[in-house]
């Protein structure tokens, strides 16, 4: 799928959002450039990301050809876990790359999507509950180094367009 955004009511020459299946190197692209420390060291340790990538459903969006940010899902059947990584984007792109993804994410087979975000990153919960997904309160989830992750749930309905 390779689609392109404008920008909300702007109809100038403005950059487009394109989406599109990952290349070799966007996800790398996109994570030198990530807001959480975490997910940068990853990409500074140069963990290997092709089997992330050539999942299917998993999309980047660009502006310019530049990546800026990539998600996907881990298939479980009727469910699945949304992951996702940003880099740096204009924030007046913000509204535009919201609405690329929501509209991936419901065009999934997928009936349920989880989403695990750090619980003291509070910018990933605001990006998972502009995407639609509800925060599930009093379920805690922990990493294997003790980090504690927030879970937001999306219920796609009607799935799978």
């Amino acid at each position: 799928m390779d689609v392109a955004w404008y920008p909300a009511a702007d109809f100038g020459n403005r950059a487009l959002i394109h989406v599109r299946a990952p290349l070799p190197g966007d996800i790398e692209t996109i994570g030198q450039d990530a807001a959480e420390d975490w997910v940068r060291d990853q990409f500074k340790r140069g963990t290997d990301f092709s089997e992330l990538i050539s999942k299917p459903f998993t999309h980047v969006a660009t502006i310019d050809g530049r990546p800026i940010a990539g998600g996907g899902f881990f298939d479980r059947g009727d469910m699945a876990i949304a992951w996702s990584v940003g880099g740096v984007a204009p924030p007046d792109m913000f509204v535009t790359l919201r609405r690329a993804f929501r509209q991936l994410i419901e065009a999934t087979p997928f009936k349920v999507v989880e989403a695990h975000c750090i619980a003291t990153f509070h910018q990933s919960h605001r990006w998972v509950m502009c995407l639609g997904f509800e925060p599930v309160n009093g379920e805690r989830c922990f990493m294997p180094d003790g980090r504690e992750f927030r879970r937001f749930i999306f219920r796609n309905a009607p799935y799978g367009t």
